[in-house]
């Protein structure tokens, strides 16, 4: 089929457009929510627009007024911690177009980023050491010779340690308020309306595939457009949650938020202060679920520096949270953390769900 040389030159626009820059692996929300024996659920929500951010920092100086003293004299008292504000938007359409090439680690698999503790990963490897011997010895390549020691070890290992809550039980709202507005509409009309008709998304279900969701089966569409719709659910509630304790085990305080965008933040740990949810109404909603197609999300996090009090160490898990000072500019033009999960840098980064 032949094009004149403007809608070419659009269709090549949009194709450009289209190419991935994996923003969201680059730039995110890491929200760590404390279990027993140090270990961590670790959850992440995207940026897949680009954040707005901007911090505060403060120094503590006492100041000391002399007799006959035109000026004042001054003694460090210390630093306030850093103050962070960060906006992004969650905007329905987009959240649909990049779905695809997300990262599982933004998805709701919170069982898969459980920390794992030296011994879970000790346990780890007995597991994978007895499944070897019992495969060998199943096709009679073994010895027959597994230790009862590393059986009983093994049985007990897991690869994620044991969780202290109960595994996670997904609950379709999408799904559940589609399903409510059309028996709604059935008792009014008398007759069952067709979802693509009703629904102000239903385009995606009648050939448009530009967003990559079409599937050519009406009922699949929705399902896909259900699951994206609770993943915007998902990242909403994981911010909610950033400024609770634990309610039936109040030792656990709120989850850290570690903030990454880029070379300026790289897993700054924080404590979530405020936010503040914003529904656009120009941008309007889904009819059915009413869901808002478009959030201005705006957190105001404060920087918390604890670690093990010894010596910063940039790319170290245990380390790169202690506090510094400005010796780590001087010697490795370095403040952030630069650990935890993937960290950009290292040579055995991944993006994968190994811990």
């Amino acid at each position: 089929m032949l094009y004149d040389i403007k809608e070419f030159t659009a269709r090549q626009d949009f194709k450009k457009r289209q190419l991935p820059r994996r923003l969201s692996d680059r730039s995110h929300l890491t929200i760590e929510f404390p279990q027993s024996e140090g270990r961590v659920i670790r959850t992440f929500v995207p940026f897949l627009e680009n954040p707005t951010i901007s911090e505060k920092g403060k120094a503590n100086l006492n100041s000391y007024n002399l007799v006959g003293r035109a000026g004042q004299l001054f003694s460090y008292g210390g630093a306030d911690s850093r103050k962070l504000s960060v906006s992004f938007n969650i905007t329905l359409l987009h959240v649909i177009a990049e779905e695809a090439e997300l990262h599982d680690m933004f998805k709701k698999q919170f069982k898969l980023f459980f920390s794992e503790t030296a011994r879970a990963q000790s346990a780890f490897n007995l597991e994978k050491e007895a499944r070897e011997v019992e495969f060998a010895n199943s096709i009679g390549m073994g010895d027959g010779r597994l230790s009862s020691e590393t059986r009983a070890k093994a049985d007990a290992a897991s690869p994620i340690g044991t969780a202290d809550v109960d595994a996670f039980i997904e609950v379709d709202h999408a799904d559940l308020h589609r399903t409510h507005y059309l028996n709604l509409i059935k008792e009014i009309t008398g007759f069952d309306p067709d979802e693509a008709a009703e629904g102000d998304l239903s385009f995606i279900g009648k050939g448009f595939n530009s967003f990559g969701i079409n599937t050519g089966d009406q009922s699949e569409n929705i399902r896909k457009l259900n699951e994206t719709i609770n993943l915007v659910y998902l990242w909403v509630n994981l911010i909610r949650a950033s400024v609770m304790n634990r309610s039936d085990n109040t030792t656990f305080g709120p989850p850290i938020v570690r903030l990454t965008h880029g070379g300026m933040y790289n897993n700054v740990p924080c404590l979530l202060q405020d936010y503040s949810i914003n529904i656009v109404e120009e941008a309007g909603y889904d009819v059915q679920t009413m869901v808002p197609k478009r959030l201005e999300i705006s957190l105001n996090l404060v920087e918390s520096r604890t670690g093990n009090f010894g010596k910063f160490q940039a790319g170290e898990l245990e380390l790169g949270d202690n506090l510094t000072g400005w010796e780590s500019v001087i010697e490795k033009n370095n403040m952030d953390p630069y650990n935890g999960f993937g960290p950009i840098g290292r040579a055995d980064y991944d993006t994968g769900v190994k811990i």
